[in-house]
């Protein structure tokens, strides 16, 4: 089965709800402080085992519980054939830069079309949480070309 790379505009819906429900909770004089969505009665979002040894700071860190939204949110395919997408950002001429956790970088058309992966790209350490990462466009994209990115770096092992 193809991956296929998404976006949905989830997490900004949820924040807009979070928004709207205190803005209309001020106006209409109810105690601002109650939240009509109660969250704790749905299923934590997360619920495979965690891919790290760390301890969360505190209890529901990584296992938050889920969210019931009645915000309409629409969900696209932009490309088809990545593989483990994870950074994506849009190019001044409309196309995406999108990173690759195993340590490719492509471009995807307007029309989903990808590259072939760009060359360059330092080789990344793609164990546990590694890989190749977020990225960014400098803000001066159009006149520098500068692009960031953040990746795990193969590095000796100390013993």
């Amino acid at each position: 089965m193809k991956n296929k790379l998404t976006i949905s505009l989830l997490t900004i819906s949820l924040g807009l709800t979070a928004c709207n429900s205190n803005h209309a909770n001020s106006n209409s004089g109810s105690d601002s402080t109650t939240n009509p969505t109660d969250t704790t009665s749905y299923p934590p979002v997360e619920t495979q085992k965690a891919n790290s040894d760390y301890k969360p700071a505190f209890a529901g860190q990584t296992r938050i519980a889920g969210a019931k939204t009645t915000t309409a949110f629409e969900g696209k395919v932009i490309a088809e054939g990545l593989k483990s997408p994870w950074g994506i950002v849009a190019l001044p001429d409309g196309r995406l830069l999108i990173t690759e956790k195993e340590g490719d970088m492509r471009i995807a058309s307007a029309d989903g079309k990808l590259s072939e992966p760009i060359k360059g790209i330092p080789a990344v350490n793609t164990s546990g949480q590694g890989g190749l990462l977020g990225l960014r466009l400098d803000p001066n994209f159009s006149s520098n070309r500068m692009v960031y990115w953040v990746f795990a770096d193969n590095t000796p092992q100390e013993h």
